[in-house]
Parts: C-alpha cells; sequence; structure tokens
C-alpha cells in the first residue's frame, strides 16, 4: 500500500480526533510523528505536528472528511453550550475540558 500524507495535525490529540472520523468511515490512517512531543521543550512547534497518512485509495474521501471537519471548526458556536477558548480563540464543545486547539483549561466562573 501506498501511503499519502493528507494533514498535520497541531498535535496528538488532534490526530486521534481526526483518525478517529476517518476510521469511522473505515479508511486506515497511519500517524508519523506523535511521539515527538515527549522533547517538546527543545523542538519548534511545526515539528511536533502529527502527519496523518491514508492510502492513496482513499485519499479523496479521506480529503472530503477532513474538510469537513474544518468546516465545522470555523462555524461559531450557536448551540450556548461550546465555548471559545481565550488564549486561541477556538471554538469548543461543551464536554471538552481542554481547547482542542491549544490545550488550555477551560475557565469557568462559578
Amino acid at each position: 500500500m501506498n501511503y499519502k500524507t493528507i494533514y498535520s495535525a497541531a498535535n496528538a490529540t488532534e490526530a486521534h480526533l481526526i483518525k478517529g472520523l476517518l476510521g469511522q468511515k473505515s479508511i486506515e490512517v497511519n500517524l508519523m510523528g506523535e511521539d515527538l512531543s515527549i522533547g517538546m521543550g527543545g523542538l519548534p512547534t511545526d515539528v511536533m505536528q502529527v502527519k496523518i497518512k491514508v492510502n492513496e485509495d482513499k485519499f479523496s474521501k479521506a480529503l472530503e472528511i477532513i474538510s469537513n471537519y474544518e468546516q465545522l471548526l470555523k462555524q461559531p458556536a450557536q448551540d450556548g453550550k461550546s465555548w471559545e477558548c481565550e488564549e486561541c480563540n477556538q471554538v469548543n464543545p461543551e464536554t471538552f475540558e481542554i481547547c482542542w486547539s491549544c490545550q488550555a483549561n477551560h475557565l469557568t466562573v462559578a
């Protein structure tokens, strides 16, 4: 099988999220570089990205799924339950306790 890089995830968390989305459609995924986060202190941020690779024959279907994922991320929260990260301004689902993008903690006011 010939694998082709389809996406560079910001971190291992995002990579596994996308892997799950692709797995729901029976698309096998190889993650490259997810173990580099161990040496995070001395590495530039672009090195810590996790490359997501899929088989060439599933590339177009995987690209469609990732495109839909990216569109969802761009939509503003309209359910009244999602929250916007105070660090990077990304919208997160209510169930997330940390930001999917920058891993900042969700600050709640009691």
